[in-house]
């Protein structure tokens, strides 16, 4: 209830009186509002609580992957010619490599000085190989396909490249404005020697045949010839008719960029490399668990200040429990058991520290079988599913912190019914004071009304003195 305006009778001041009175009756809301900032503050901190474990269950679950601890790596000594990457089935070695030539399609151009004339007629597009003789020169064509594109009078190059370019075939043209004339570019979008093409044209379109093996009065030129790649792989020459190779050495590709100036080598290792920036964000994501677990359980006794879940019991036990996990012995077959034998300790704070060198170690050992102990093997489970199967029980749907949170709402729910009955409360006792309070105007108000009365009556009575 809104207070109103002073006594008019008494003069008291009605609305500060009832103001310092509420004030006092409104201290059990008061402390129904702190208990609710509280109760928010440790629902914010169970969020901060789960979503530090979802990181470590997503770096857990990265573990729970054999596959990431028998990976092999291929590297290249020439990576400005050659690169390459390998699958786990390949085979340790160092290999020689050389580059001749990289496979490549065919690609030619008109005039540069004068552009070629459009008309209406017909130009023939044969796919297929040439043959060259000893001194690289072409001669002859062996037809694989072909097709057919027909142009109307009053055409345009553009029309013809356009027309190439919506033929469906491996060929893309584009137009060129030097500055002098319009030249037509036609590639091969293939590559090796099988993509190479000729062109013959009829009426109209006369001036764009061409021939690599007859070049007589053609108006094009070669810009690049259909070629394979030629390599040498430890003194054996290969011939591909792509810049992709996979079927030189089993389980590598190798992609070719560009011819050799020296000898080049490639390498197939174990890659480790992998499999150890998997270890330490499992550590990182674990101590941020762990930071953030003593954080919002920590009691700072010089102030006196708790912090958002100091005393809780879930969260108390929480990070005990994940130590204690972490900490366990897993054995998924022949190998190391355990976190420690991998150079991974706790320190006093409660963290994880990894040491590098017996983790390298580790790792480049066939015999500690990690695979094993994360992903598990011959029916055991691994140590990363066994972790991720016990965070589901904090994380998932009725878990543990899910619970935790559903009675700390159900606790903000009862301070929200106890709100609307001590308000409820609050305005009845309100009303109580402003009747009484009216009620003691109006005496007051009378009181005054009758002294003033008394007060004339009596001023009016013959003096004593005068009496006399």
């Amino acid at each position: 209830m809104a207070l109103t305006a002073n006594g008019i009778g008494s003069g008291l001041d009605i609305n500060g009186i009832l103001e310092q009175l509420m004030a006092v009756e409104q201290r059990p809301l008061q402390q129904l509002n702190v208990k609710e900032a509280s109760y928010q503050a440790q629902l914010s901190a169970f969020g901060q609580v789960k979503s530090v474990l979802s990181t470590l269950q997503s770096a857990t679950n990265a573990l729970n992957n054999a596959d990431r601890f028998s990976a092999m790596r291929a590297t290249s000594s020439e990576s400005s010619a050659f690169t390459a990457t390998a699958e786990k089935s390949a085979a340790k070695g160092s290999y020689s490599f050389e580059i001749e030539q990289i496979a490549q399609g065919q690609r030619i151009v008109t005039n540069d000085t004068t552009e070629p004339s459009v008309g209406a007629g017909s130009l023939t597009i044969n796919f297929g190989s040439y043959t060259y003789d000893n001194g690289g020169i072409a001669t002859g064509f062996t037809q694989s396909s072909s097709v057919t594109i027909d142009l109307d009078a009053g055409s345009t190059l553009e029309d013809l490249r356009d027309a190439i370019n919506d033929s469906g075939e491996n060929l893309r043209a584009s137009v060129v404005d030097n500055g002098t004339a319009k030249q037509l570019v036609i590639s091969g979008t293939g590559e090796g020697a099988d993509a190479a093409f000729t062109l013959e044209g009829t009426g109209g379109l006369t001036d764009f045949s061409y021939d690599a093996s007859n070049e007589v009065g053609s108006t094009l030129t070669f810009l690049e010839t259909a070629q394979d790649a030629i390599v040498r792989l430890d003194g054996i020459t290969l011939t591909r008719n792509s810049n992709t190779i996979t079927n030189a050495i089993e389980g590598v590709t190798i992609n070719l960029l560009g011819p050799t100036d020296d000898k080049g080598t490639l390498t197939v290792a174990n890659d480790r490399a992998g499999a150890k920036v998997a270890i330490e964000a499992f550590a990182k994501a674990y101590n941020e668990v762990n930071t953030t677990l003593r954080g919002l359980t920590a009691y700072d006794a010089e102030n006196g200040r708790s912090a958002a879940l100091t005393g809780d019991a879930t969260a108390r036990s929480l990070l005990g429990q994940l130590r204690g996990a972490l900490g366990a012995v897993t054995r998924g077959g022949e190998g190391i058991g355990s976190l420690s034998e991998l150079g991974l300790s706790f320190q006093r704070d409660g963290s994880l520290t990894i040491n590098s060198a017996t983790l390298d170690a580790r790792l480049n050992d066939p015999d500690a079988n990690i695979a094993g102990f994360f992903a598990g093997s011959e029916g055991v489970q691994g140590f990363a599913a066994s972790l991720s199967a016990r965070l589901d029980g904090y994380l998932g749907s009725g878990g543990v912190l899910e619970s935790r949170q559903g009675g700390i709402n159900d606790s903000i729910r009862g301070l929200d019914r106890q709100r609307e009955t001590l308000a409820r409360r609050l305005e009845q006792v309100e009303q109580r004071y402003r009747a009484q309070f009216t009620a003691l105007d109006s005496m007051i108000s009378s009181m005054q009304q009758t002294s003033t009365f008394l007060t004339q009556q009596l001023a009016g009575l013959p003096s004593i003195s005068r009496n006399n």
